[in-house]
């Protein structure tokens, strides 16, 4: 019997009703918001299996504790595009995402995983790096998972980092001018409803992730799988069985419902996606991801949040590398 931690993901739904099941498991899966979990499991490290971000699994490997002691499995349920829904202030001067050079930019966290490739994405498709802006992180410090990964006290360098010291402080400044754009996430709100705020891209970012697939050839996963490292250990079946039935659970969602392949969280288009993008949008897998596992450990070296990139195997447990 395992504890199971993810957020709400219709990918993961026929394994969460029973459809789909991995041999010999039992999860008691709770569900809940990312962000709020991801700060548990930096605490107290409580779940046998579990959602996490990306960007803080590469912190917290360079960074180790007892506690932290997990393994990967290469499962991917949902793509990093908050960055997507960044609004400006309409007197920001900011007209499209080239703009954002020598501006203020507030998020929920600085280490978050959509930040990682927000910052990635504007490298590769402008030439933006992370000390071309200043940051503003908008969850109280207690609350941060940067501050959990101790960044609070070891600062990336030469990256102009704020935190802010009270809730709703994200948004004030974007409504008056003080931070430039910045986009929400659970626990920083935006009020998108008032005159002096826009989107940064009126087509839901579809343009931008478009030119950057054309560059790569992958779209960014946002969190990944983990397990505690002693199970994978004592049950050498487990992480490839575990693995089995999270891409069961996906093709299942597929069949049951095409909107389930939908990347883009409104108004998609499927035609649209699928004549641009990989049949399968969400792939699993290491080898499917390697080149977008090798950026995000580049990009976290380049953001100041490692001092090395991370060899992309290493993450994953011996088991699933071959997958």
């Amino acid at each position: 019997n395992l504890r199971g931690a993810f957020s709400p993901n219709p990918r993961l739904q026929p394994f969460l009703n029973g459809t789909v099941a991995a041999r010999d498991v039992n999860i008691a899966w709770e569900l809940g918001d990312p962000g709020s979990m991801f700060a548990r499991h930096l605490r107290d490290s409580a779940f046998d299996i579990f959602e996490f971000s990306i960007s803080d699994y590469l912190i917290a490997r360079e960074r180790p504790r007892p506690a932290w002691d997990w393994t990967a499995i290469p499962v991917f349920l949902s793509r990093a595009f908050l960055g997507l829904n960044t609004w400006v202030n309409a007197r920001s001067g900011i007209e499209t995402a080239e703009d954002l050079k020598g501006k203020r930019f507030g998020l929920a966290d600085y280490t978050m995983t959509a930040g990682l490739w927000f910052r990635a994405m504007l490298a590769e498709l402008h030439g933006i790096q992370p000390q071309d802006m200043a940051w503003f992180v908008g969850r109280l410090r207690e609350h941060s998972h940067g501050a959990l990964l101790g960044l609070h006290e070891d600062p990336p360098r030469g990256i102009s980092i704020t935190w802010l010291d009270r809730e709703g402080a994200l948004n004030e400044m974007l409504q008056i001018g003080e931070i430039d754009a910045a986009f929400p996430a659970a626990g920083t709100d935006i009020d998108t409803q008032q005159t002096g705020v826009r989107r940064l891209f009126p087509d839901g970012g579809r343009q931008f992730v478009k030119s950057f697939y054309e560059r790569t050839a992958f779209t960014p996963a946002n969190h990944t799988v983990l397990i505690r490292r002693q199970l994978a250990e004592e049950n050498p079946w487990l992480a490839e069985a575990l693995f089995e039935a999270f891409e069961r659970s996906k093709q299942e969602a597929y069949r049951q419902n095409r909107e389930t392949r939908s990347m883009f969280r409104e108004g998609d288009d499927l035609a649209w996606q699928n004549s641009v993008f990989s049949p399968d949008p969400f792939p699993f897998g290491l080898a499917a991801n390697r080149a977008m596992l090798t950026m995000a450990a580049r990009q976290s070296v380049m953001d100041g949040l490692t001092r090395a990139p991370a060899n992309v195997t290493d993450l994953f447990w011996e088991s699933v590398r071959g997958t």
